[in-house]
C-alpha cells in the first residue's frame, strides 16, 4: 500500500471538485491527469492552483511539454520551467518515469530554444515558444529546468542515458524528477520542523534583546541532510526562489568543484536561519548539537540547494573539510522579526517579496475590504483550495495591467511586482478597485482561450490579453464616466454588474481596436495580414513600451477612438 500515493491521489480528486471548470470537455481519465499536473506545478513553484493553471499547455500536438513557466532573471538569463507530466491511475502500480518520455523531452529542448527549427503546435505551446525564441533573439541565454513530474518512481538507467549522453556536457540543461513525497512536502507544508543540527569546532551563543543567537561553522554534509530530509519545506519562509543553473549558483559550484573549496567557509555569504526554540549543551566547550524547534532557512536557500546539487552530480568531491557558515536566531513567533531579519539579510539582491509583503498593512487591510465585499483575497500563500479567491500576484498583475497602465511590465516583470513596483501597484489601492481588475483580466484571460475563425484575432489573443485587459478597464472608466479614484465599496457592485452585462461588448471593442493599432504598427503593405505575422514578432512587441506610449496613453488616441471624453490622470511607470 502506498500511502503517498493515496494520499496525492486523494488531493487530486479534490482538486477536480472544486474546480470543474478546468476540466470541461474531459473524460475522468484526462481530468485526473490534468488535476495531477495542476497540483505538481502548482508544488514545484509554490504557487496557488488557480495560478498554475494559467501555465498549462496540455492537450493534442503540445510539442512534449504539458507546462511552461518563464521568468526573467539577471545578467541577460532568462528561467524557464517545462514540465511533463505521467499520471498513473492504477495506485498499486510504482512504474518509473518512462525512458521514451524522457527521449521526447530532450527533442523538445532541441526543437524549442533552436529559433531556426520549425513547429506546428496547439495555440498554448506555439505562445510559449515564440516567446522563448523572442526572448533568445534579443539576446537572453535561456537556462532550462524541464521537470518530470509522475506518481511513480524516478526515471531508469535507459533514461539517464538518454540525458547524460544529450546533455552531460553542458550545463544549461537540467531533468529534475517531481514525484509524491515532493508533492506531500507542498500539501502539508505547514507541520513545523524540528530536527537538530552539529556546529564543528568552536562557536558563539548570545542573548541579547530577549533574542538568542548561535553562529558557528557546519559542514556542508549537514546541509545535504537537512535538505534531504526536509527539503523545500526548509524554505517556506525564504523569500526567493531558487532560480536554476545562474551565474550566482555557477560561481557556487564551481568553488565547490575547485581544489580550494577548503576556503568556501570565506567565499560564501552563509546560511540565516530562524527556529521558535533552540537548545544545546552550554557545558560542551565546541561541536555543539543545536536541538531547534520550528527551524527555517531565512537566507541561503540558493546557496543550500546548490550545494545538494553539485554534491549530487559530483560524489566523488572531497567534503570533509568543507565548511559553510551559518546563523540561527531563536526569535519565538514574532512574525515581525522575522520579516525584518528576512528582508534585511535578501534585500541586497533581487528576490520574489510576494511572502515577505504578504502582512503588509496595504495586504492586511486589502483582505479584510475584500472579504466584506464576499471575496477572498489570498495575502499569504498556502495550500488550501477555495475556488474564485485572488492570489497576490494575480491581484498585482491585474492592477498593474490595467489601473497603472503598464501592462508590458506587468506580463514580463513579475519577479519585480513585489519589489520594485510594488508601492506603485498597491499604494492607494482599494477592495473593490482591485477586485474590478481582477475580473477584468481573469475575463480577457479566458478569452484567449476562446477558439475563433478569424486568424488575427487568435493571434492577438495569444498575446495581447494584458493590453486587452487595459483597454476595457479604461473603456470602463469612461463608460461609467467615473475617475479610478472614485471607485469604492459604495458603487463597486453597480460597476460590476456593468461589467459583467458589458463585458463581451467591451472586449470586442479592445480586440478591434488592439487590431487596427497593430495593422498600423506592422505595416500592413509589407506583411498584408497581421496572422502572417511571426508569433515571435507579436511576442516582441507586447514585451515593448511603444504600443503602450503611442496609443493606449495617449489622451488624443482616446479622444479620437474611445468614445468617451471622461479625463484621468495618466500613471507612469517605466
Amino acid at each position: 500500500m502506498n500511502i503517498p500515493k493515496q494520499i496525492v491521489d486523494q488531493k487530486v480528486l479534490k482538486i477536480m471538485a472544486d474546480y470543474p471548470e478546468y476540466f470541461e470537455g474531459l473524460d475522468q481519465t484526462r481530468k485526473k491527469s490534468r488535476a495531477f499536473l495542476l497540483l505538481g506545478v502548482a508544488a514545484y513553484l509554490n504557487m496557488e492552483i488557480s495560478e498554475a493553471v494559467s501555465y498549462l499547455t496540455d492537450g493534442g500536438n503540445d510539442g512534449g511539454f504539458d507546462a511552461a513557466f518563464i521568468e526573467e532573471v539577471q545578467d541577460g538569463q532568462v528561467n524557464i520551467v517545462l514540465f511533463q507530466s505521467k499520471y498513473t491511475q492504477n495506485l498499486d502500480n510504482d512504474s518509473a518515469f518512462p525512458a521514451n518520455a524522457i527521449e521526447k523531452a530532450i527533442n523538445t529542448v532541441d526543437t524549442v530554444f533552436d529559433p531556426g527549427m520549425h513547429t506546428e503546435l496547439n495555440e498554448e505551446s506555439q505562445r510559449i515558444v515564440d516567446e522563448i525564441r523572442s526572448l533568445i533573439l534579443d539576446g537572453y541565454i535561456p537556462i532550462v529546468t524541464f521537470v518530470m513530474l509522475n506518481n511513480g518512481e524516478i526515471w531508469g538507467k535507459d533514461g539517464q542515458n538518454y540525458i547524460d549522453n544529450a546533455f552531460g556536457d553542458q550545463e544549461q540543461v537540467n531533468f529534475e524528477h517531481f514525484g509524491n513525497n515532493d508533492i506531500l512536502g507542498y500539501i502539508d507544508k505547514k507541520k513545523p520542523i524540528n530536527t537538530e543540527i552539529s556546529m564543528n569546532g568552536m562557536a558563539i551563543q548570545d542573548n541579547f534583546n530577549f533574542k538568542r543567537v548561535i553562529i558557528g561553522k557546519v559542514n556542508i554534509s549537514e546541509i545535504v541532510r537537512l535538505m534531504d530530509e526536509h527539503g523545500d519545506s526548509l524554505l517556506e519562509r525564504n523569500i526567493r526562489k531558487y532560480l536554476g543553473k545562474n551565474e550566482i549558483n555557477d560561481s557556487i559550484a564551481e568553488s565547490l568543484k575547485s581544489d580550494k573549496r577548503a576556503n568556501f567557509f570565506f567565499y560564501n555569504n552563509g546560511i540565516t536561519m530562524v527556529c521558535e526554540k533552540l537548545a544545546y549543551n552550554a557545558l560542551q566547550e565546541k561541536n555543539w548539537l543545536v536541538k531547534t524547534y520550528g527551524l527555517q532557512i531565512i537566507n541561503g536557500g540558493q546557496t543550500c540547494r546548490t550545494i545538494c546539487q553539485t554534491l549530487k552530480e559530483n560524489p566523488e568531491l572531497d567534503i570533509e573539510d568543507v565548511y559553510v557558515l551559518v546563523r540561527i536566531y531563536e526569535v519565538s513567533e514574532d512574525e515581525d522579526i522575522i520579516r525584518e531579519i528576512t528582508y534585511a539579510t535578501n534585500h541586497q539582491n533581487p528576490v520574489d517579496l510576494r511572502d515577505l509583503k504578504s502582512n503588509d498593512h496595504i495586504q492586511l487591510i486589502l483582505e479584510q475590504s475584500a472579504r466584506d465585499l464576499g471575496y477572498t483575497y489570498k495575502r499569504k500563500r498556502d495550500n488550501t483550495s477555495i475556488p474564485g479567491a485572488i492570489p497576490t500576484t494575480v491581484a498585482a498583475e491585474a492592477v498593474f495591467a490595467i489601473w497603472r497602465q503598464s501592462p508590458h511590465l506587468a506580463r514580463y516583470k513579475k519577479a519585480e511586482l513585489f519589489g520594485a513596483y510594488y508601492k506603485k501597484i498597491f499604494e492607494n489601492l482599494n477592495a473593490a478597485q482591485m477586485i474590478l481588475a481582477v475580473l477584468i483580466f481573469r475575463f480577457c484571460d479566458a478569452v484567449r482561450k476562446r477558439n475563433s475563425e478569424d486568424k488575427d484575432r487568435v493571434a492577438i489573443r495569444a498575446y495581447g490579453n494584458y493590453f486587452l485587459s487595459f483597454m476595457v478597464g479604461e473603456k470602463l472608466l469612461r463608460e461609467k464616466k467615473i475617475k479610478l479614484d472614485q471607485i469604492t465599496h459604495v458603487n463597486f457592485e453597480e460597476i460590476r454588474n456593468y461589467f459583467d452585462a458589458e463585458k463581451e461588448r467591451l472586449e470586442e471593442w479592445a480586440e478591434s481596436k488592439i487590431q487596427k493599432i497593430l495593422e498600423e504598427y506592422f505595416d500592413m503593405n509589407k506583411v498584408g495580414s497581421l496572422s502572417n505575422i511571426d508569433g515571435r514578432s507579436f511576442a516582441a512587441a507586447f514585451r515593448r513600451f511603444d504600443i503602450v506610449e503611442k496609443y493606449l496613453k495617449n489622451e488624443e488616441w482616446w479622444d479620437q477612438n474611445g468614445e468617451g471624453k471622461t479625463p484621468r490622470k495618466a500613471v507612469v511607470c517605466i
